[in-house]
């Protein structure tokens, strides 16, 4: 009987340093094996601009695969701000936003959506874009491509200007254009709302009339070359697009102030913290230099790491964008 409860005891004594040692383990060495996680399986919508819905859904797949208790859908913004796609199911919104620049998070925060931890995960720059002889005609006559030489012509006796940017009512490119102006007439690196009313008059001259907002601006130059526009203001990804920076009679310069998109992936604030969680995790991954380095699959480059240029807070931004509803077609 004393034989059979000191083989009972010792029986129990081996599993509980089996389990101690378990333990003892995962806490010491989970860097170094591969055990079971207990984490709870968590799945996430991020809403991404079009300009690279298809990045993020390639990086999404990747992820996914590596992480399979945390899923993620990309789900492509439904308009300039996705108001709609954020406010439909409170108990279930989307966790994220990948925007194309953090003045449209600002002008959303304006518009009463949470969003918060906006950081950059892509990045284009705003850059003039001219056919060699248009270029050439601004540095002779204005010193170059900027915003002094275009009001300058656009209120000559002569004027003829026609310049071409992004329609700003659909997309952060047209507005970044419009926030490069108004910094460029008020010599400021940062707008409010009251700068943007300060320059109301001088941008209305300049761009009423001679900005023009087709529907396809970068493949109108690439398709009706000079007879397109004098110039355009785009993103640097826009004139990669349509290929024209690999053509030796287009002359392409960033655009002074500097105005970048900067694709900030923004949590937004109803998501659950498991969800606000896994969108960092997400953003991690996006930043690794395995899918930083794809980023030009869609024309863009990496994370800005530098200053972004002009910033403008949402009450600028909708005063552009009203602005813009005025005086452009």
């Amino acid at each position: 009987m004393q034989q059979n409860k000191a083989l009972f005891f010792g029986i129990i004594g081996l599993a509980v340093l089996i389990v101690a040692g378990l333990i003892a383990a995962r806490f010491f060495l989970a860097d170094q094996i591969e055990l079971p996680t207990l984490t709870e399986k968590v799945s996430i919508r991020v809403v991404a601009a079009p300009a690279i819905e298809t990045w993020a859904r390639q990086a999404a797949g990747a992820f996914n695969q590596k992480n399979p208790n945390t899923q993620v859908e990309i789900i492509r913004a439904d308009g300039l701000i996705p108001e709609a796609q954020f406010r439909t199911d409170p108990q279930n919104p989307p966790a994220a936003w990948l925007a194309e620049a953090t003045f449209m998070v600002e002008l959303a925060r304006n518009r009463g959506l949470s969003f918060q931890d906006a950081q950059s995960v892509a990045s284009s720059g705003l850059t003039w874009g001219a056919f060699k002889a248009k270029q050439d005609e601004f540095n002779q006559t204005y010193g170059g491509l900027n915003w002094e030489g275009l009001y300058a012509k656009a209120t000559s006796p002569e004027n003829g200007l026609n310049f071409v940017i992004a329609s700003p009512s659909n997309s952060a490119e047209g507005l970044a254009a419009l926030i490069s102006a108004t910094a460029a007439h008020l010599n400021k690196d940062s707008l409010s709302g009251s700068d943007v009313s300060q320059a109301d008059a001088w941008l209305s001259e300049l761009f009423n009339i001679n900005a023009k907002t087709p529907a396809t601006p970068a493949d109108n130059f690439a398709t009706m070359r000079v007879s397109a526009g004098d110039a355009g203001l785009l993103t640097l990804a826009s004139w990669r697009r349509v290929r024209l920076t690999e053509n030796p009679d287009f002359v392409t310069s960033p655009a002074q102030p500097p105005v970048n998109l900067d694709y900030p992936l923004a949590v937004f604030g109803q998501a659950s913290p498991a969800a606000q969680q896994a969108v960092t995790a997400f953003r991690v991954f996006l930043l690794d230099a395995g899918q930083q380095n794809t980023l030009n699959t869609v024309f863009l480059d990496p994370a800005s790491t530098a200053s972004p240029g002009v910033q403008a807070d949402g009450d600028a931004v909708q005063r552009l964008l009203d602005l813009a509803g005025r005086v452009l077609p």
